[in-house]
């Protein structure tokens, strides 16, 4: 995905996070819960989207959001179904 925009990721980890589902470092470290496992691939999809975004605009601003959509066409459907069902995963585990 990251080379969709041109950009390249650093190192890529999996860990056991409670209160993010992922994360960009300033160096362009991509970090993803392993809960994510447990989720639709739809909403994995997007939380990737969602930190590749994070290599060029490193806010949620108007930019950030056109990018996330332009990466991933169910952003929306995904963002909801974290909201309703988000907590249930973080207690996983």
């Amino acid at each position: 995905m990251a080379a969709s925009i041109e950009e390249k990721a650093g190192r890529i980890s999996v860990r056991d996070t409670r209160s993010r589902w992922g994360s960009c470092s300033a160096k362009g470290n991509l970090s993803f819960s392993w809960r994510l496992i447990l989720a639709p691939e739809f909403v994995l999809n997007y939380v990737v989207a969602h930190e590749v975004a994070h290599l060029i605009e490193r806010n949620h601003g108007p930019k950030f959001w056109k990018l996330v959509a332009r990466l991933d066409d169910q952003a929306d459907a995904a963002r909801k179904w974290l909201r309703r069902n988000g907590e249930a995963l973080h207690r996983m585990g």
